[in-house]
């Protein structure tokens, strides 16, 4: 009796602790974002960023070794050229920025910033990096040339620093001492 009422205990403990350790498929990680998250505006990327912004020109930068990040800078500003124009920011005219380790490839992602998953967003206004971790980022396509996508972020819950809509950003690669538009 002892016998059988200890392979029952250990059968039942197994069971609880696979029962315990399995994840439901809403806590696994997918491509798709949170549902807490709005749905991305369908126009040109827009919103505050302390005052009115809208998307008007942004690059990719392509890193010259392998071992370096992809940069992605998106400005208010009407820049020439995407590519070899300077992105700074300021009061008027903040920049969003932000880079990965990885190529673009199309896909979403959400923002966070926990152990071993930090995918944030800057917000920079001359004077101030407002650090995004709360938002989501779709890459559409990559061209040799663009990279196309959707972005929504915002600071915490402050509506006086959030964007959202889409853009195309130059894809920018090293020439010389400056970049240029990618031709490869």
């Amino acid at each position: 009796m002892k016998n059988s009422f200890f392979w029952l205990a250990l059968i039942g403990f197994a069971t609880l602790i696979i029962v315990a350790c399995s994840s439901s498929s809403d806590e696994t990680p997918t491509s798709t974002s949170s549902t807490s998250l709005p749905d991305y505006a369908t126009t040109t990327l827009s919103g505050k960023i302390g005052v009115d912004w809208t998307f008007q020109t942004g690059r990719m930068v392509v890193p010259s070794s392998s071992s370096g990040s992809y940069w992605y800078y998106m400005t208010n500003d009407n820049l020439s050229n995407a590519c070899s124009s300077t992105y700074t920011g300021t009061s008027s005219n903040p920049t969003v920025f932000y880079s990965r380790d990885a190529a673009p490839e199309a896909g979403e992602h959400e923002l966070s910033f926990t152990s071993g998953n930090v995918k944030t967003v800057t917000f920079y206004d001359g004077t101030t990096n407002y650090i995004i971790t709360k938002g989501k980022i779709t890459i559409d396509t990559v061209t040799t040339t663009a990279v196309t996508g959707k972005m929504y972020a915002i600071s915490g819950s402050d509506t006086d620093h959030e964007i959202n809509g889409t853009f195309t950003l130059s894809r920018c690669c090293t020439s010389g001492s400056s970049y240029a538009l990618c031709s490869e």
